[in-house]
């Protein structure tokens, strides 16, 4: 790759793509048969407390879609009708892909990035396939953030912000999980923005139960990334499906082969769910001080939230401690795909609110991040500093000086 500028924007989505390890590493005994990979017809599938999942396709990674190689299908450029598959190219998955490696130090600057917040792949999967079985689901997200905390830090070389993860499904094991996050020094978390499952039934995150963890992250100032996910909420799509067609139980979301499920793109749904709950719920109201971001969801939900929320405050103003397009402004913010038009979510939020992310290294993103900021040809250099950087950098506490550190930091 080409060698660039020297580094100036901030990501705030760049990935890693794990290893069966960064969950059985720190694993309790007891439990470390319930993630297991097996052989398909030739092909190696993820088993997950004994129900097969074909969610992701090739759960070892040993092969993956080139970084940035459905750009173009997301851009809608697509005359001649070929498959999402069609524009995939596969390439062997480099380490650098996988841990943080001196290369991946060096891929960093060539991408002109100064730092990033970092997400895992195949953790999409986990709370979405353990329902029914709380205790596991928080010992499997306990491992694979230790294993984190191993391989790529929590930001102390202030390049690589890892995102550890916290389910809410026992409300109390969240609170022990965002203690030993705290401990750590992280600065941000990372949730799965749709409803909660749980032995207690399903319930909205905007539930009281929760309040010790928000309190706990508000305290220490520890932003919520909320991720785009594994939403559970594919049946309602399986409630529209055509009667010649099968349930396909599982949402599998490289399929891509029906318009009517890419038109209802239910993550665009829950998502916008997800906000109206912590709003209508009095989240920000109980936790004044509490920041949330929503990363890798676009923005196009938004919109109709937006109006909606206007609605029903000018129906029933009384039902809201201040209009929820306040509350908005003052704790969300967002990240919009590279093919969506910001400029109404610019009137809406203001640019203070808005932040890039690349997706990298994943085919739907940018092969070279800093090529973001080409979707900011109208903005002036100060608004562009914002969004490519400043914005998240100042969310997440960051000077300057914070940051360069670690400037000439390498691993062996």
């Amino acid at each position: 790759m080409p060698t660039s500028a020297p580094p100036q924007y901030f990501d705030c989505d760049n990935h890693f793509y794990e290893s069966a390890e960064s969950f059985l590493r720190y694993l309790p005994e007891q439990y470390k048969q319930a993630l297991q990979f097996v052989d398909v017809e030739g092909r190696t599938k993820m088993m997950v407390n004994g129900k097969l999942s074909d969610y992701i396709p090739n759960p070892t990674f040993e092969v993956v879609a080139a970084p940035g190689s459905t750009v173009e299908y997301f851009k809608g450029n697509n005359p001649d009708g070929k498959s999402y598959r069609d524009f995939m190219v596969v390439e062997r998955c480099i380490p650098e892909y996988r841990i943080k490696t001196a290369e991946r130090y060096q891929l960093l600057q060539q991408h002109g990035l100064r730092g990033t917040l970092i997400f895992p792949t195949l953790a999409s999967v986990v709370e979405g396939h353990m329902y029914e079985d709380p205790d596991l689901c928080h010992a499997m997200i306990h491992s694979l953030n230790q294993w984190m905390l191993d391989e790529w830090g929590f930001g102390e070389d202030g390049k690589f912000f890892a995102t550890p993860v916290i389910t809410l499904m026992d409300a109390d094991k969240a609170l022990e999980e965002a203690k030993w996050i705290a401990a750590q020094g992280s600065k941000v978390v990372l949730m799965r923005p749709s409803y909660v499952p749980g032995a207690n039934g399903n319930r909205g995150m905007g539930s009281a139960e929760f309040d010790p963890v928000y309190s706990l992250l508000e305290a220490h100032d520890i932003v919520i990334a909320f991720h785009n996910s594994d939403n559970g909420v594919y049946d309602l799509y399986e409630r529209h499906q055509r009667s010649e067609v099968a349930l396909q139980g599982e949402y599998q979301p490289f399929k891509k082969s029906d318009p009517l499920e890419m038109v209802m793109d239910l993550n665009q749904v829950t998502v916008g769910h997800n906000l109206a709950g912590l709003i209508c719920h009095g989240v920000f109201d109980r936790h004044p001080k509490l920041k949330v971001c929503y990363v890798e969801t676009g923005v196009a939900w938004l919109y109709p939230l937006w109006d909606r929320l206007e609605h029903v405050y000018k129906m029933a103003p009384q039902l809201f401690t201040k209009h929820p397009h306040d509350t908005i402004r003052k704790h969300v913010w967002f990240h919009p795909h590279f093919e969506e038009n910001v400029d109404r979510l610019v009137a809406m939020v203001g640019v203070d609110h808005i932040i890039f992310g690349s997706d990298w290294p994943h085919p739907e993103g940018l092969a070279r991040p800093a090529d973001w900021v080409e979707c900011l040809a109208n903005f002036s250099d100060e608004d562009k500093a914002k969004i490519m950087g400043g914005n998240m950098m100042k969310l997440l506490n960051l000077d300057d000086s914070q940051n360069d550190r670690a400037a000439g930091t390498q691993v062996a």
